[in-house]
C-alpha cells in the first residue's frame, strides 16, 4: 500500500514538474513575442517608413500612430495582463501597482496614437473604416475597464473587509473584460496593418505590390500573425486552470 502510494506521488510530482516548466516556458514565448511585436514594428516604420516625427512630415507622423497603438494596444496592455502571471511572487498589492502602471501606459500610449493619426489626416475623412470603428470601441472599453478596477481593486482597499465580497464576485468579470479588450485591440491591429497594406502596397505610383510579397510584405504578415499568436497565448496562460496555482489571481 505505502509503495502505490509513493508511486502515485511520484507521478503527481513529476506531472506538476511538466506543468512548472510548461508555464515557464509559455510565460517566456509570450513575453520574447510582446517584445518582438514591438521591435518589429520599429523596424518596419524605421527602415521602410523613414522613422517617425510628430509634425514637421505628415507621412512620418502617421508612423508614429503605428508605433504608439501597437505599443499600447499590444505591448503594454500584453504586459498589464500578464503582471499577476510574471510577478505571482510578490504581495499582491505590489503587483496591482504594477498592472495598473502598465495600464495607464497602454491608455496613455493609445490616445496620443490616436491625436497623432487625427492630426496626420486633418484634411481628411475621420471614422468611416471598420478599423477606426473598432478602435474607438476598443478605447473605450479600455478607459471603462481602468476606471472600474482603479476604483473597485486599489480605491476600495481603504473599506477591505467590507468590499471583499464585492471585489471577490468583479474579479472573473474584470479578468474576462480584460481579454475581450485584448481581443478588440488585436482585431484593431490586424484591421488596420491590411488597411496600410492596401494603401503603401497598392501598386499604384510606383509603389510596391502587395500581391508581389515583397520584404515589406512580409513584415506586415508576421507582425499580423505573431500579434495573433500573441492573443491565443496570453488567453490561454490567464484562462488555463492548471496554471492558477503558480500564479494566483486574488483579490487582496
Amino acid at each position: 500500500m505505502a509503495t502505490k502510494n509513493n508511486k502515485n506521488s511520484g507521478t503527481k510530482s513529476d506531472v506538476l514538474i511538466m506543468v512548472k516548466c510548461g508555464y515557464g516556458l509559455l510565460i517566456t514565448v509570450a513575453e520574447l513575442l510582446l517584445f518582438g511585436v514591438l521591435g518589429l514594428c520599429l523596424f518596419w516604420i524605421i527602415h521602410y517608413g523613414g522613422g517617425v516625427a510628430w509634425t514637421q512630415d505628415v507621412s512620418k507622423q502617421f508612423n508614429l500612430h503605428y508605433v504608439l497603438m501597437i505599443g499600447g494596444f499590444i505591448f503594454f496592455n500584453g504586459q498589464a495582463i500578464l503582471a499577476y502571471r510574471c510577478f505571482s511572487c510578490c504581495k499582491k498589492i505590489y503587483t496591482k501597482v504594477v498592472h495598473s502602471a502598465l495600464f495607464v501606459l497602454a491608455i496613455s500610449s493609445v490616445t496620443v496614437g490616436l491625436v497623432a493619426a487625427i492630426q496626420a489626416n486633418e484634411n481628411s475623412t475621420h471614422f468611416y473604416s471598420l478599423h477606426s470603428w473598432i478602435g474607438l470601441a476598443t478605447i473605450g472599453m479600455f478607459a471603462l475597464q481602468f476606471l472600474v478596477g482603479f476604483v473597485s481593486f486599489l480605491v476600495l482597499l481603504c473599506c477591505e473587509n467590507a468590499t471583499a465580497k464585492f471585489r471577490q464576485r468583479l474579479l472573473p468579470t474584470h479578468i474576462t473584460f480584460g481579454l475581450i479588450i485584448f481581443g478588440m485591440a488585436i482585431a484593431t491591429c490586424l484591421t488596420g496593418l491590411m488597411q496600410t497594406a492596401r494603401h503603401r502596397l497598392s501598386g499604384e505610383d510606383n509603389k510596391e505590390n502587395y500581391k508581389d510579397l515583397s520584404e515589406q510584405a512580409l513584415v506586415i504578415n508576421v507582425l499580423g500573425v505573431s500579434i495573433l499568436v500573441l492573443g491565443v497565448l496570453i488567453t490561454f496562460l490567464i484562462r488555463n486552470n492548471s496554471f492558477k496555482r503558480y500564479a494566483t489571481l486574488t483579490i487582496n
